[in-house]
């Protein structure tokens, strides 16, 4: 796979147009017609065509303004430009001239169309559309890798300054918009280390989505199987809160801080309660030993800490605060936690994890079935939902 060019991604003028012609209409519909000036029309249309982010040719702004005024759009685009530098600076000096909008710009605008109107366009962006993180690199990083497409699909993006390596890839969702996906493994398992990383690559790829997938330990409620698909909604800290003792009797009381889902993301989630096809599409790749029953997805508490559960009374412990536990694991409240607490642009999250044990009886017999099906899945739900994740304007 080619990543030429990868930085300067850009969809063509015509979608542009098209996609951002709603936003253009509120602008012409924000002001009386005596104060729709040249201007105006210009930065309204650097707006738009996001050039706060990337820089604009004359042609894009042409394109965008033709289609929604016709007969009286500008013209002479670069020479009106010219003579507004503090709202639109010039990018190069070599056809096709482009143009980037200015912080003083949207200010203008703002002013100009009593609009709320982001201030820092620059700042204000996604760079990559997907940011995986997983806490182990087998089996549960390389079933991701295979599950985009292998690893000719992926490319090392490392720099040794950072303490993680990271890779990226693209992928093309059922109604064929490509996505930008960047994935990364933690240096340990545990809370600290998934917060640590998810932060810097929070920081440093600016992802719409962060997806946390891999295993975990499944409660016996639900009639859960090997391989059945835990979304964490909400994401919680079971081991959170104080320890006292009164009358001899040692006592923790619980202090979580729950983490829940973006309400529109548990809402597309929900319909896969009952996709039963889905999994079977999946089961039906594996070439290993499946479990008797098919899988399904489970949306619920998930218990995390720092320590693996081997001891079917600290469940049921976990289970007096938490009556509807899914299953407990060592990872998503930190990636939750990070993002929840991350700068803007913030991006949203969820967690995939698949069932490879009940914290009362561990094994290992099943954590690349679960690895593979996690991965599957998450890649399922990203390729066939992105578009009802997102408003389209």
């Amino acid at each position: 796979m080619s990543f030429c060019g990868w930085e300067n991604h850009r969809s063509n003028v015509g979608d542009s147009a098209i996609y951002k012609s709603i936003s253009f209409s509120k602008f012409i519909g924000a002001v009386k017609p005596r104060d729709r000036t040249p201007q105006y029309y210009l930065l309204a249309a650097l707006y738009c065509l996001e050039a706060g982010n990337t820089p604009v040719s004359a042609r894009e702004v042409g394109d965008l303004l033709r289609l929604h005024l016709r007969k009286d759009c500008p013209a002479n685009i670069n020479d009106l430009l010219r003579k507004n530098p503090a709202f639109a600076t010039l990018e190069n000096d070599q056809k096709p001239l482009r143009w980037t909008l200015t912080d003083e710009g949207v200010e203008k605008l703002r002013t100009l169309s009593g609009m709320a109107l982001d201030s820092d366009t620059k700042s204000a962006r996604f760079d990559y559309d997907v940011a995986i993180i997983c806490a182990l690199e087998k089996p549960e990083f390389s079933a991701v890798v295979d599950a985009c497409g292998g690893e000719d699909a992926w490319e090392d993006i490392d720099d040794a300054v950072h303490t993680h390596s990271y890779r990226r890839a693209k992928l093309k969702t059922m109604q064929g918009l490509e996505l930008r996906i960047v994935g990364t493994t933690s240096t340990s398992m545990g809370l600290t280390a998934a917060a640590i990383v998810t932060t810097q690559a929070v920081l440093l790829y600016k992802p719409r989505l962060v997806v946390m997938i891999g295993i975990a330990a499944g409660t016996r409620s639900g009639g859960k199987q090997f391989g059945d698909v835990l979304v964490a909604d909400p994401s919680v800290d079971y081991n959170s809160g104080k320890v006292v003792e009164a009358n001899g009797i040692r006592e923790f009381q619980p202090d979580p801080y729950p983490i829940g889902l973006h309400a529109r993301l548990r809402s597309v989630l929900q319909r896969y309660r009952t996709r039963y096809d889905v999994f079977e599409q999946i089961r039906a790749k594996w070439k290993g030993p499946k479990p008797p029953k098919g899988n399904s997805i489970h949306i619920g508490p998930l218990g995390a800490a720092d320590q693996v559960i081997d001891d079917g009374n600290r469940v049921i412990e976990i289970q007096k605060n938490w009556r509807k536990l899914i299953g407990v694991e060592m990872e998503a409240y930190g990636v939750y936690r990070a993002c929840h607490e991350s700068p803007e642009p913030r991006p949203r999250f969820v967690s995939f994890k698949a069932v490879c044990d009940f914290a009362e009886e561990k094994s290992d017999s099943w954590q690349d079935y679960a690895a593979f099906v996690a991965a599957q899945f998450a890649l399922y739900f990203i390729t066939n939902d992105w578009e009802s994740l997102w408003p389209s304007d």
